[in-house]
């Protein structure tokens, strides 16, 4: 639908309305599974940050008008939401509809998110807090843009419906959406992809490059254009993997869990000395004591904000510079 029609719509829709909090009471008619492949995706994904994740991946396939950001904040998720194009007399009425569309995907999605999620919103916006009370929506007020806050044992919940391979078929199916409608995953993408789902020989720029079918200097270069690197890439990416793999040590105290040498292997270091000099980079502390800190839930030494994916573009440069035009 384009924008010209939308407001259209939401404009008689707005003139129809008998009483308030319409937006709201449309968006919650919205069922997750609606939403194709992207719903799979976030459907299949272990937990909720990584469902949150995909969602902020692909959510030009669904939510086009809208700049989705994930930050970490203390002990705290929080999914960010912005428009991306100035929505003119229907931005109220189009964000009420597509915030209470996203509480009905992430309430389906985690049956835990109806009592701990809280959705912040702007002091204009949170006249309505007793019409999102009505709808089971805990609000309270932002000094900016409404966002969404988790905590982060929620975040870190296993789904129900988590399937790697699943994932996996729905990862691919997005991708190939992003292609029907003309769009190029940007490079940084497709490399971390290939680091979520390979093996640790993938740090390696000579692997990578024979996977993609470019050369090495090509690569180097799109990534550059993409205000990133491949040492960037791999930094971020063994980070996120140690957390995990420390997050499985806690969850699974008894039976077999990675030893620390096993980990370092598992992150293409040559050992475990290596390891820990790099776990001294990124977070100034011992691998053991990053290892007490996860198991106790708290949060990261010197973390305060962070975005997903923070070097990888959602779409490839062309696409991201270009207005979206419709919904």
């Amino acid at each position: 639908m384009s924008l010209a029609v939308w407001r259209s719509v939401m404009l008689s829709l707005d003139r129809m309305a008998s009483r308030p909090g319409l937006p709201m009471r449309l968006g919650r008619q919205v069922p997750l599974l609606s939403h194709g492949p992207l719903a799979y995706l976030m459907v299949s994904s272990a937990d909720l940050r990584q469902a949150l994740e995909g969602l902020v991946r692909f959510a030009p396939l669904r939510l086009a008008v809208l700049n989705l950001r994930l930050r970490a904040r203390g002990q705290h998720v929080e999914l960010h939401v912005r428009p991306l194009v100035s929505l003119g007399d229907v931005e109220r009425f189009t964000l009420e509809f597509l915030l209470a569309m996203l509480c009905k995907s992430i309430r389906d999605l985690c049956g835990g998110a109806s009592r701990a999620m809280k959705l912040h919103l702007p002091g204009s916006m949170a006249r309505g807090t007793r019409i999102w009370a009505e709808q089971g929506v805990s609000v309270a007020k932002s000094a900016g843009w409404p966002y969404f806050s988790f905590p982060g044992s929620l975040a870190a919940m296993a789904l129900p419906t988590a399937s790697g391979p699943d994932r996996l078929l729905a990862w691919q199916a997005c991708e190939e959406a992003e292609r029907h409608r003309g769009w190029s995953p940007s490079i940084s993408s497709r490399i971390e992809q290939l680091f979520r789902t390979g093996p640790s020989t993938n740090y390696k720029l000579e692997q990578v490059a024979e996977q993609l079918g470019m050369s090495r200097r090509t690569i180097a270069r799109r990534l550059s254009a993409e205000h990133t690197s491949f040492s960037e890439l791999v930094d971020a990416s063994r980070r996120q993997r140690l957390l995990r793999r420390l997050a499985d040590r806690r969850s699974n105290p008894i039976g077999h869990s990675l030893t620390l040498a096993e980990i370092a292997e598992d992150l293409g270091y040559a050992d475990g000395a290596v390891l820990g000099r790099a776990v001294q980079r990124w977070f100034g502390i011992s691998p053991s004591d990053l290892q007490r800190w996860v198991d106790a839930g708290l949060a990261l030494p010197g973390e305060t904000s962070t975005s997903v994916s923070p070097k990888a573009k959602t779409l490839a440069p062309e696409v991201v510079g270009r207005r979206p035009s419709r919904l």
